[in-house]
């Protein structure tokens, strides 16, 4: 198992942005995510896993932990026995391929969300009125003292959250799905796929949903599209001008511009609505969002 060190995460990230690991691995068998974790554990080293870097920010300095990216056969996809069987870090992408070529439907929601299975269990992601909880069956989840298999309810599944440590790593999960024409998915994806490219800045880099949606008549992006924040804009970062619930790297973005908007935004839903918006997007590293009502 390679450890490398000093490994730039921005690149590896969707809206290209963020300092560098302390320290990386890429393991590729269960056996190798054992041996990072351990070593991880035996550091005293946070670990963190970036699947395909979409909902992270990274803080501009980095973050003092041992990134992981699952590649190899953590990242394969099959079908079998009306189960999708995927590891970790397959894509998204890639499953639903292997789903929709085996006549199996249920997945059609995750062609909205671009990452990886493990990624989607550990925050039971979801689009278009569906999410993990909904189809998974149970994950395989790896830590330094071993691996066990956990059913939705052991792993504590809710909109956008799980009770997933950052030391537990989802090595494979497989999903429970129902028959259905090849035909009839890809009408369904197209559809779906249509409707995101006109309601989200899908060909801009951003790291997806910024706020989960609140317990409120309006959406988060509703919501701050009415506090007048489509397009406001912090140095090189800005909010989408088509979707408020999304932030841009509109050229050279710091965490720090991502971080003030975020601030931004909460003060003023906060101010115009009562509503403490939670954020969606992970933040790694030195980064921390100030109380609801104050800005950066």
């Amino acid at each position: 198992m390679t450890i490398e060190e000093n490994v730039p995460l921005g690149k590896l990230t969707t809206v290209g942005i963020g300092g560098p690991a302390r320290h990386f691995a890429r393991p590729h068998t269960i056996a190798e995510l054992e041996e990072a974790l351990a070593w991880a554990a035996g550091e005293g080293l946070r670990v963190v896993t970036i699947g395909l870097g979409s909902n992270l920010l990274v803080a501009d300095g980095g973050v003092d932990a041992l990134a992981l990216r699952l590649e190899g056969e953590l990242a394969v996809a099959a079908t079998e026995d009306g189960l999708l069987v995927a590891g970790g870090g397959a894509t998204n992408a890639v499953c639903l391929h292997r789903t929709r070529a085996a006549g199996l439907g249920g997945f059609e929601f995750a062609c909205a969300i671009p990452g990886t299975v493990g990624g989607g269990v550990q925050m039971n992601a979801g689009a278009y009125g569906s999410d993990w909880a909904a189809i998974l069956e149970r994950a395989l989840v790896v830590s330094a003292e071993g691996a066990e298999w956990r059913t939705p309810g052991e792993l504590g599944l809710e909109y956008r959250r799980s009770a997933l440590q950052p030391e537990e790593v989802v090595a494979r999960a497989e999903f429970r799905l129902e028959p259905k024409p090849p035909e009839e998915i890809k009408e369904t994806v197209a559809e779906l796929q249509a409707r995101r490219k006109a309601a989200q800045p899908t060909n801009k880099r951003t790291f997806g949903s910024v706020f989960k949606n609140p317990e409120h008549e309006l959406s988060a992006g509703r919501m701050l599209e009415a506090c007048g924040l489509r397009g406001h804009r912090i140095r090189g970062a800005q909010i989408s001008p088509r979707h408020a619930n999304f932030i841009e790297n509109a050229g050279e973005a710091r965490a720090t511009d991502a971080l003030a908007l975020m601030a931004e935004a909460r003060r003023r839903a906060l101010e115009e609505f009562g509503v403490e918006l939670e954020h969606e997007v992970r933040l790694l590293g030195a980064l921390e969002l100030p109380p609801a009502g104050q800005t950066l």
